[in-house]
């Protein structure tokens, strides 16, 4: 058994499926499943109990997926303090998130600290966080809400923001100058919201299951800036964030505060405990922590 058996082993155990895993291991089914059943043969034991279509660690599996995610993450640290040593500390960190809201500023802090690392930031849903995260696609997710129920315990988070959510309403609407709009007085009307999976989009759609209403979406975007053209167009109404405001005050006149509980915004950043030695995973991690206290501390004196 090579490190690159204990790879194929953990891509299989966290996607819980020999097919996928195969596809995106570029190989071929049979040959995956040779390879774990040479491991099993090496060991004396199963390492899968079959689920339905999936197949789940059993007992045994759960100890060599913990142990090999060591392995795997020792011979990670290995490269990149190799790396650092010979000056090519050029790791590219993998940021996944379901908001835009926060990621341009934090990109443009990131590069300015951190000349010598690259970032990329994708949108994803929780679902696909929790995966990537799982297989090491992806280093550190941020998402609203938090990452915890039904999570592998391996994969740790922490809240790190909170942002409250405005109504921003079109040129001459009726509620323009009042202190609060209730979701109920919106029930039906024209709105522009994000696309399914996304930050704002997640509490749209459980308030408003919630309390009986109808979603008349006419746009879904997650661009900001395509949210304000359309909502100063009159083609609807949408819900916009306390840092969004801030950062076109432009559209002050046009937003109003939410009488709702639920109007509050909890963002967890999420990483895979089993790697987080790693230095640039750990850099990464004191960065972000800092971005966001200092963004939290922002936001709780209206100064963005």
């Amino acid at each position: 058994m090579d490190i690159r058996d204990l790879r194929f082993f953990c891509m299989t155990a966290e996607l819980e499926h020999i097919s996928k895993a195969a596809e995106r291991l570029c190989v071929t089914q049979p040959y995956l499943t040779r390879v774990i059943g040479q491991i099993e043969d090496e060991f004396g034991t199963t390492l899968f109990d079959r689920v339905g279509r999936t197949i789940v660690l059993n007992s045994y599996g759960r100890v060599l997926y913990q142990q090999s995610k060591k392995v795997l993450s020792d011979m990670e640290n290995l490269y990149t303090e190799m790396d650092f040593a010979l000056e090519r500390g050029t790791r590219t960190i993998t940021f996944l998130c379901n908001t835009e809201t926060y990621t341009s500023d934090m990109i443009i802090e990131f590069q300015r600290l951190n000349a010598n690392y690259g970032l990329k930031i994708l949108n994803a849903t929780r679902e696909e966080m929790v995966e990537k995260l799982k297989t090491g696609e992806a280093d550190f997710a941020l998402c609203d809400p938090p990452i915890d129920a039904g999570a592998p315990s391996y994969i740790a988070t922490q809240v790190v923001l909170q942002d409250i959510a405005y109504v921003m309403l079109p040129p001459g609407h009726r509620f323009l100058g009042r202190s609060a709009v209730r979701l109920e007085e919106l029930d039906g009307e024209r709105l522009i919201t994000a696309a399914p999976g996304g930050a704002i989009r997640s509490h749209v759609d459980e308030a408003y299951e919630h309390l009986g209403l109808k979603k008349n979406i006419v746009c879904e975007t997650s661009n900001i800036n395509l949210i304000i053209d359309a909502v100063s167009s009159g083609l609807g109404y949408a819900f916009v964030s306390h840092v969004s405001v801030n950062r076109h005050p432009e559209i002050t006149p046009q937003c109003v505060s939410l009488d709702y509980e639920g109007k509050y915004g909890r963002f967890g950043l999420s990483y895979n405990r089993l790697l987080s030695e790693n230095r640039n995973i750990k850099d990464f991690r004191a960065f972000a922590e800092g971005y966001f206290e200092t963004l939290q501390e922002k936001i709780d004196s209206g100064v963005i």
